[in-house]
């Protein structure tokens, strides 16, 4: 497994940071959506999260739809049926899931207190979280679209949600900081395409797996660069695939790649 061996790994990181994490970007990833949706950002920023996956073209006509439905506002949300589907989830799914969101909502007046009367522990309070949801879930009969979206705690890398919590607790150009309870300390990678290929390529994991343990296996790597901020470097790194072709080794591309000379990955 790779390791921090000097300096110039903290600078590259911190480059790309800087060089990535930008508003001028956000349109080529999820948080796009909670961007531009005017209401309740927690509640918005939580089912835009939850859609993510897919052809961008069909989450964003998804959100559309689901935000003119449901509204913005989660204490108004109307639970009575209605025809709204996406992808593995029915639209019997969709009206459960409305309904966990409104009673979350009514219960403790935000996501985030909900979390807290679960634990201090972000982690745990994931754990805590996605166990009400599932059972909620049992309980109402859902079908499997719904516990898509509210996977087993441990058995994947929860990337969506993780995700969320991101646009959560951290702050800057990109991530919305709305949560003021948790630390940015506590979070794990979501893991997508091109945190997997560059960690795989780094030797920071031995498989491709979207699993806790390679989540926290990138986190670990990143805590030895920055502790307190180790996710810091999340939407960066995915910006440096999606838009400078990055393969995380060498290639064609880094002939022409402005980053050549400082680059760590050839």
């Amino acid at each position: 497994m790779h390791s921090i061996t000097d300096s110039s790994e903290r600078a590259f990181w911190d480059k790309i940071y800087f060089q990535y994490t930008r508003g001028e970007f956000i349109d080529t990833d999820p948080i796009i959506f909670p961007a531009r949706i005017d209401g309740n950002k927690e509640y918005i920023s939580f089912v835009s999260s939850l859609f993510a996956y897919g052809r961008v073209r069909a989450i964003q006509d998804f959100l559309e739809k689901f935000f003119f439905r449901y509204g913005n506002n989660p204490f108004e949300i109307d639970t009575s049926e209605a025809k709204l589907y996406y992808r593995f989830q029915t639209a019997g799914d969709i009206r459960l899931l409305v309904s966990l969101i409104k009673e979350i909502y009514i219960q403790y007046g935000s996501i985030q207190k909900f979390f807290i009367s679960l634990s201090s522990n972000l982690d745990e309070a994931l754990e805590g979280f996605l166990d009400y949801a599932r059972m909620f879930g049992t309980e109402n009969n859902a079908g499997r679209g719904y516990f898509f979206l509210f996977p087993k705690y441990g058995g994947s890398g929860l990337k969506r949600l993780r995700m969320f919590l991101r646009w959560m607790v951290r702050k800057d150009d990109v991530d919305f900081g709305l949560w003021d309870t948790y630390k940015a300390s506590e979070l794990l990678y979501p893991l997508d395409t091109h945190i997997l290929r560059f960690a795989k390529g780094f030797g920071i994991i031995s498989s491709w797996t979207n699993s806790h343990r390679n989540a926290r296996l990138i986190t670990d790597y990143f805590k030895a660069i920055n502790e307190e901020d180790p996710v810091k470097y999340d939407f960066a790194i995915t910006r440096l695939g999606m838009l400078n072709s990055c393969k995380f080794k060498t290639s064609i591309g880094c002939e022409v790649c402005g980053l050549k000379n400082e680059c760590l990955f050839n």
